[in-house]
């Protein structure tokens, strides 16, 4: 297996918040990421508590993930992980990710990669006060990753242990 900076092979996209001052720019149809909406999850996120306009899109930094995009939390609460089920827009204390060529590196692959080497990236972050990482954090993080078919057989196998729950004996 090859060993690729990771900033070389995943897209790492920045977030925003539309102004709250501005009423046309909430109550939307467009779901709006922010850390409480994805930091107790198992691993797929599937709703938002708050919802912007495509005005409220088109006004602002935050961007728009993809189905199966990865999002990350970047502040605070640093490291929170979780798959998109469906498309949603995101706030600046997190972090979008997506393979730059899925034929390569699957996303689903990705979040595994990162759920073991969140310790890591914890001891990475910048800051002393108030944690954060920012995108220069994900220069300094190296990936490697198995051709197509094993990828897929690893999703396999570690999706499967992440919906086991387990046991302790009293």
């Amino acid at each position: 297996m090859n060993i690729y900076k990771f900033s070389d092979v995943v897209k790492i996209i920045s977030g925003g918040t539309p102004n709250t001052k501005i009423k046309e720019y909430w109550n939307g149809n467009i779901k709006w990421l922010s850390i409480a909406d994805f930091k107790d999850v198992n691993k797929y996120v599937y709703d938002t508590d708050k919802k912007i306009t495509l005005n409220g899109l088109e006004h602002s930094a935050t961007k728009m993930l993809n189905k199966n995009d990865i999002i990350i939390s970047a502040r605070g609460t640093i490291g929170a992980l979780a798959i998109l089920s469906c498309p949603m827009a995101f706030n600046q204390s997190c972090f979008g990710l997506t393979s730059k060529d899925n034929s390569i590196l699957l996303n689903e692959y990705t979040y595994y990669y990162l759920k073991n080497y969140i310790k890591i990236l914890k001891y990475k972050k910048e800051g002393s006060v108030f944690g954060t990482i920012d995108t220069s954090t994900f220069n300094k993080i190296l990936i490697q990753y198995p051709p197509i078919k094993e990828q897929q057989s690893i999703i396999k196998i570690l999706s499967l242990l992440n919906g086991k729950t387990i046991s302790t004996p009293n």
